[in-house]
């Protein structure tokens, strides 16, 4: 009885230190996304673009070294923007919608037991893009780039179980060379950004 009570002691022991240096959890959040094209003028029909608000949702995991963490996260990501094209002052929009597998591995440190800034690169794989136009969808996923390299900054808080997350995403590469919309062609550098708020629940 004695001998249980101890490996008891010891299991808890063990299982509380291990929480203290890895974490597992869910999470889930809004994002704001935009494919930034600068104003571009064809045959004097103009393009430019406007963010929309997305979703995104996954886990994530967390491991303590050193007084520093590690943070990888494994998400799937729907967003879109919305591409105005102007022809002799008549406009017309379309909207874009991407789905993507997301894979951030974020570094960062945390303050006082509750803040923590994090920062790190995100590797994207698009599942599909869709252009909607005039109540037509289509599948445009081949215009646009399978794999892509990102960045990712932010601060987080941690209260409790509660694990939230306010990121700014940028692009280190060109995500497409073009977008057909509105009978139109526009040669592009396509830079995509979003801004993510999430709210996760840890597991374990």
């Amino acid at each position: 009885m004695k001998t249980l009570g101890i490996f008891t002691f010891l299991m808890i022991c063990s299982t509380l230190t291990f929480a203290q240096f890895f974490q597992l959890g869910i999470r889930g959040g809004l994002n704001s996304y935009n494919v930034r094209y600068d104003e571009i003028t064809v045959n004097n029909v103009s393009i430019e673009s406007a963010s929309k608000n997305g979703l995104h949702l996954g886990f994530y995991s967390r491991v303590q070294v050193l007084g520093f963490y590690v943070q990888p996260e494994l998400l799937y990501t729907r967003m879109g923007s919305s591409i105005t094209t102007t022809t002799n002052g008549t406009a017309s929009t379309a909207d874009l919608t991407f789905q993507r597998i997301d894979i951030p591995v974020l570094a960062g440190k945390k303050f006082f037991g509750l803040v923590r800034v994090n920062t790190g690169p995100v590797f994207s794989n698009l599942l599909k893009a869709d252009l909607n136009e005039n109540n037509l969808t289509q599948n445009i996923t081949n215009t646009y780039r399978n794999n892509s390299v990102g960045f990712q900054f932010g601060v987080g808080l941690d209260f409790w179980k509660l694990v939230i997350d306010a990121k700014y995403e940028g692009s280190l590469m060109r995500f497409g060379n073009s977008i057909s919309t509105n009978g139109q062609t526009f040669t592009t550098d396509a830079r995509p950004s979003q801004w993510m708020l999430s709210v996760g629940y840890r597991v374990f």
